[in-house]
């Protein structure tokens, strides 16, 4: 572990907020990123640069660079940012495939923005494949998360979650609240596609179907007496959108897209990332005042207004 040390930084933000007045008055935060490359580039959460009007990036080493914003995906908490440095060490990537429940993890990050360099937490994969809804002011869902009992606290956040042979295996992202020992860490795999594109394209570019949808949970599911136990219920249709003009309706389940089941709110933009503006796909749906049979419909994606 020592070996990675090196290669995580300090992320602070500065920016302007307003109080109850109305006046405005500077704020800021402060995360953790780790380099991926000797050019300079760093991934962290997107949560710690939102709305950033200044980024200072503090090497192991103690040196302050400037950094600026490659890419940032709200709807998978990541970014990309850049600092004008070279020859710092890039951290190893894993594969989280590769993990099993049980096996040992460990947490490196800048927690409670505490001095004297970065802390190291120790802990065990508690499960995979997690979900967590409501995350954060926008009130995400995460999915393909990494559950761990390694400690995960304010600062945090950005920072990698590795293996035991030091390679990252996820990127920490948030703590459950009060409960204690339960944290989520973001699946490398999955962030990787996304990270790629950052660096690519400075976005990530989904096919836009123009719902407002909502996570089926188990309780969510008796107290409307729905007919399936996960999936995506839709609660709102944006006129006019790809989703208006192929038929679908609010309360519409969706379950698939091109026969890839989309469980949650996360698994939904995962599967969109995959197409773009203009791709036909075939979404599978159940509506719940028919027959609960399950439907398809084509539907050509179209593109995101604020892209």
């Amino acid at each position: 572990m020592q070996l990675a040390r090196p290669s995580i930084v300090h992320v602070a933000t500065e920016s302007v907020a307003r109080d109850n007045s109305g006046r405005t008055m500077p704020a800021g935060g402060v995360g953790t990123g780790f380099v991926i490359d000797t050019e300079g580039l760093i991934v962290t959460n997107d949560h710690v640069v939102a709305g950033a009007e200044q980024i200072v990036v503090t090497t192991y080493a103690g040196d302050l660079y400037d950094a600026t914003v490659v890419g940032r995906d709200p709807q998978t908490d990541l970014a990309v940012l850049r600092m004008e440095a070279s020859s710092l060490p890039p951290i190893a990537l894993g594969r989280s495939s590769d993990l099993r429940i049980g096996e040992s993890v460990v947490a490196i990050g800048h927690a409670l923005d505490l001095p004297g360099g970065p802390t190291v937490t120790v802990g065990v994969v508690s499960a995979l494949d997690r979900t967590i809804t409501n995350v954060g002011p926008q009130r995400l869902t995460l999915s393909d998360l990494i559950q761990t009992d390694a400690s995960i606290n304010p600062g945090n956040s950005g920072g990698p979650l590795l293996n035991r042979y030091g390679e990252v295996v996820g990127v920490n992202s948030a703590g459950a609240g009060s409960a204690t020992g339960i944290g989520f860490a973001i699946a490398i795999d999955g962030a990787r596609l996304v990270i790629d594109e950052l660096i690519e394209s400075g976005q990530v570019v989904r096919g836009f179907l123009g719902i407002g949808p909502a996570t089926i949970t188990r309780s969510l599911a008796r107290h409307f007496d729905l007919p399936v136990s996960e999936g995506i219920i839709v609660v709102q249709i944006t006129a006019d959108s790809p989703a208006d003009e192929a038929g679908l309706r609010v309360r519409d389940i969706l379950l698939a897209i091109n026969e890839e089941p989309v469980p949650d709110a996360g698994a939904l933009s995962r599967v969109l990332a995959h197409y773009g503006p203009g791709d036909e796909v075939v979404v599978r749906f159940v509506r719940p005042d028919g027959d609960d049979q399950p439907q398809e419909s084509r539907v050509r994606l179209g593109q995101r207004p604020d892209q």
